[in-house]
């Protein structure tokens, strides 16, 4: 078995993976920009931490952004701070995350999620190493390694003119893509196992997986990626009583053929963007249209999945939405 450390808990043994994860320790050593790329949930955030964990860094901080949680305005306070008496509310001088990882790295997450104007600011704190707050005047110097991640074809959105190609060439300097865990199956009965280890449940109660469920597990489709199986997992080891994980254990959607086939019932192959919109439906559907909780199992923010709905009409269909 293969892992990046024994505190990082991304497990593999995949051809897939193994050339990630030689990539990854090939990068690590330098101070080259990262671009991260893979479906939610496939642990971008947790290749992240081992990029910085195996660098010269590591004894410095290791700043984590969601840059879709946060309003314009906000994160770009978050990112470079602000003086005192900048803008209403401003009562005292804020120091920015680039500030707070001076010497260490950031990690900027979703980085498709930033708009145009936020992009200009970016592009020039990685030109030049340097910044200023909001409502500043000194320009700002530091030392910071930038990793970004997307699960967006930012390709796409440069040709719609959505993502500056310069902002992209400066963040795509070493690119590191995360399997989905539906192309890497033979890595699904090693992390189970991880799951089940390093629960704060089975431990207690000696928990093991049956053959008949670990079946099931491996021919699921993971759309959710190790996120959604590490949820299933949680689940099955709350109801399990006798000590063996069984079928019966395992949610209906995961038992069953998922809802959002990659084909329609004549066979025919159907486009990516149908299945993400095949499965947020799914999940809306089972959250009850609590998008809280759907935001939660799908693993973004719910700023993104109110994107997502409007985007792929995921939420025609569905009741209204409940407030969390």
């Amino acid at each position: 078995m293969l892992r990046l450390a024994p505190a990082d808990g991304f497990i593999g043994r995949s051809p897939q993976i193994v050339e990630m994860l030689s990539m990854l320790a090939r990068v690590a050593e330098t101070d080259s920009t990262v671009l991260i790329r893979g479906e939610s949930g496939v642990g971008k955030e947790l290749v992240a931490r081992a990029v910085h964990r195996q660098s010269r860094r590591s004894r410095q901080p290791f700043v984590v952004v969601d840059c879709a949680s946060l309003h314009e305005n906000l994160l770009q306070s978050e990112l470079f701070g602000h003086e005192k008496g900048a803008y209403t509310g401003a009562v005292r001088l804020k120091h920015g995350l680039f500030e707070v990882a001076d010497r260490g790295t950031i990690f900027l997450d979703e980085i498709g999620e930033i708009t145009p104007a936020l992009q200009v600011k970016l592009l020039r704190v990685i030109e030049t190493g340097t910044f200023r707050r909001v409502g500043g005047t000194v320009d700002i110097k530091v030392d910071v390694r930038v990793i970004a991640a997307t699960n967006r074809a930012l390709e796409t959105m440069m040709k719609e003119k959505a993502f500056r190609e310069d902002l992209y060439y400066r963040l795509n300097v070493f690119s590191l893509a995360i399997p989905p865990l539906r192309e890497r199956r033979e890595d699904i009965p090693l992390l189970v196992e991880h799951f089940v280890r390093n629960s704060a449940i089975a431990p207690r109660r000696g928990v093991r997986v049956s053959a008949e469920a670990m079946d099931v597990l491996t021919r699921y489709l993971w759309p959710g990626n190790v996120r959604e199986l590490e949820n299933v997992i949680e689940r099955a080891l709350i109801l399990c009583d006798g000590g063996v994980i069984l079928p019966d254990h395992l949610p209906l959607g995961v038992r069953l053929e998922p809802s959002f086939r990659p084909a329609d019932e004549d066979g025919r192959l159907v486009t990516l963007e149908e299945v993400e919109r095949r499965y947020v439906k799914r999940v809306l559907e089972e959250c009850k249209g609590h998008r809280q909780n759907a935001a939660s199992i799908l693993g973004i923010s719910e700023r993104n999945l109110y994107r997502k709905i409007k985007e792929l009409g995921a939420a025609k269909s569905e009741p209204p939405a409940r407030e969390p």
